[in-house]
């Protein structure tokens, strides 16, 4: 995958199709046993008195949050120890709605946006470093363990599965309160969705998932709210980490279709038809379209120069170069529509792949040669 400085990882190939090319499974299953492998180790090397500074590091920061006079954990505690279904909700949102959104997140971001799943990938990973070296540095018994504290177990005491008291988990280590990583995966999901431009509704029930695992890890005696602020930390180390590795996309494709897996169809075709432009009058600009190309001159400066080229059944593509030399695209429904977003956009104008715009593109001779043809070499 080439990088932001020549040209992203989806970039039209001689034929007009869009490749986008994934990071080998190996790479993946290699970083999770990496991950594995450090929690593994610093687990069964643990500092001196680990059990003794876990409890102690936990009052202290119960007394930071009582000299704050924000220590509201008992209180959520004991009201949703006595709610019945509510109660068990709860506790099963613990145990498993983190794992399942992020687990999701993920495959999302490896089917329908290649480009920006490298990036996820690295954070999430920087993510689980940072906390893990926390836990092993800087233990933490959560609230419901601390001796004398007045806190409900309220998921042992539900027999919830999968979660503590339960075989599945019996090796976690439960002196690791700080940071949260429940509120830190959840949060990751939500910043990588909304950098990869999914759709309006991921990202608002992404968010709502971020506050109701606040709500819960507080309310069922796992958490303090400081170590939720941690989670919040640790995502964001995570983010400068996979922004300094590499891996961000200048290429937006604000496309009407966004589910989870791809089309069975393949969304490109080698022959340029007129299919798309069939139709008596033009698809109206989508809003998702505005968007992206506005990002891109955001991003990248003005003037922004756009070439609309089609691509066969899909519609066609406005390419945009931007004032730094980088190439984005945006696939619309039809030449005319692309004409239309060109208009709408404040610093965008409409080219050619002459000598001038191709000049202006900061990429590779061979690239070059593939997009403009003789164009490149005058």
């Amino acid at each position: 995958m080439l990088t932001a400085g020549s040209v992203t990882g989806t970039t039209p190939g001689p034929t007009g199709k869009r490749r986008r090319r994934r990071p080998r499974w190996w790479v993946e299953i290699l970083l999770g046993l990496v991950l594995f492998g450090v929690y593994s180790l610093l687990g069964g090397l643990p500092l001196p008195g680990h059990d003794r500074r876990a409890v102690t590091n936990g009052e202290d920061i119960l007394a930071l949050e009582a000299a704050l006079h924000t220590d509201f954990e008992r209180s959520v505690n004991h009201w949703i120890a006595d709610r019945g279904w509510l109660t068990i909700v709860a506790n099963y949102e613990y145990a498993f709605s983190y794992l399942a959104v992020t687990l999701i997140t993920l495959v999302w971001l490896y089917r329908r946006r290649p480009e920006h799943y490298v990036w996820g990938r690295n954070a999430f990973v920087a993510v689980n470093l940072v906390a893990i070296l926390c836990f092993w540095l800087y233990p933490v018994a959560p609230p419901r363990l601390l001796p004398g504290a007045g806190f409900l177990d309220t998921v042992r005491l539900g027999g919830t599965w999968g979660s503590w008291g339960s075989p599945m988990v019996e090796g976690a280590n439960q002196l690791a309160a700080m940071p949260s990583l429940h509120l830190g995966w959840a949060l990751w999901a939500s910043v990588a969705l909304a950098r990869a431009g999914a759709p309006c509704a991921a990202q608002v029930a992404s968010a709502g998932h971020v506050f109701v695992t606040f709500v819960v890890i507080v309310a069922t005696g796992n958490h303090y709210w400081l170590d939720a602020l941690g989670g919040v930390v640790v995502v964001w180390l995570g983010a400068r980490a996979a922004d300094a590795l590499g891996g961000r996309s200048v290429t937006w494709a604000a496309s009407s279709r966004r589910t989870l897996w791809r089309p069975r169809r393949p969304p490109y075709t080698d022959a340029v038809t007129e299919t798309a432009t069939d139709a008596t009058a033009p698809v109206p600009v989508k809003p998702a379209q505005l968007a992206a190309a506005r990002a891109f001159v955001t991003e990248h400066g003005k003037p922004v120069k756009a070439v609309v080229q089609r691509i066969g059944r899909a519609g066609a593509r406005v390419v945009l170069v931007g004032d730094d030399g980088a190439l984005g695209d945006v696939v619309v429904p039809s030449v005319e529509t692309g004409e239309a977003l060109i208009e709408a956009v404040d610093g965008v104008e409409a080219a050619e792949w002459d000598a001038e715009t191709v000049g202006a593109t900061v990429i590779g001779a061979e690239h070059r040669r593939r997009m403009a043809g003789p164009l490149a070499r005058r």
